[in-house]
Formats: structure tokens, C-alpha cells, sequence
């Protein structure tokens, strides 16, 4: 007799209810995440500059609040479990993650 497998795979975790979209970024408190790779500062400050000329009151939490995330050793993999504590006690709103490419 066959097994038949999934080639999606399967699932490991339930599924994760996600938040609704913020109406505007208003005075939102928006965070920058950040791998450490490509370019990050100076998208960063691209974005900076843009959301803040469009949306009034805008703040932002730069992304050495949050070290570097990309996961390869235990300093990195304790940045990622330590990311929703980050993002509550710095009253994020938003976040905006750069990965490097």
C-alpha cells in the first residue's frame, strides 16, 4: 500500500489571526526591524522621510531597539525571541522589516 504526502506539507502551528490594517499612520509609533545586511539605514531613512512628509505626528523606534534579526547565531535568535516584548514595551504600532536581498 502507497502513502500519499502532501506536497504542501504539514501544517506545524495553528492558524494566526491577524490584526485588521491601521486607517492611518496618523500619529502611529512605527518600528524599524532590521537583518543587518542590505542597506537598511539608508532605506530607512527613505521611509522616514516619506511617511513623515505624509502623515502627521508619526514617531519612530530605530532598528538597534531591536538588534540584529537575522537569525544565524544565539544573539540573533534571542533578538527574534525577544521581538514582541520589544515592539509592546516601545508601544509599536507598526513595523516596517528590511531583509537583506
Amino acid at each position: 500500500m502507497e502513502e500519499v504526502v502532501d506536497p504542501t506539507g504539514r501544517i506545524v502551528r495553528d492558524q494566526v489571526e491577524v490584526p485588521g490594517r491601521l486607517g492611518s499612520l496618523d500619529g502611529k509609533r512605527i518600528a524599524f526591524v532590521w537583518d543587518y545586511l542590505f542597506k537598511g539605514p539608508e532605506m530607512f531613512e527613505v521611509l522616514r522621510a516619506e511617511i513623515s512628509r505624509r502623515y502627521e505626528g508619526v514617531t519612530f523606534v530605530d532598528y538597534p531597539t531591536f538588534g540584529n534579526v537575522h537569525g544565524s547565531d544565539p544573539e540573533e535568535k534571542a533578538n527574534l525571541e525577544a521581538m514582541h516584548s520589544r515592539l509592546t514595551a516601545n508601544g509599536v504600532d507598526a513595523t516596517i522589516v528590511a531583509v537583506g536581498a
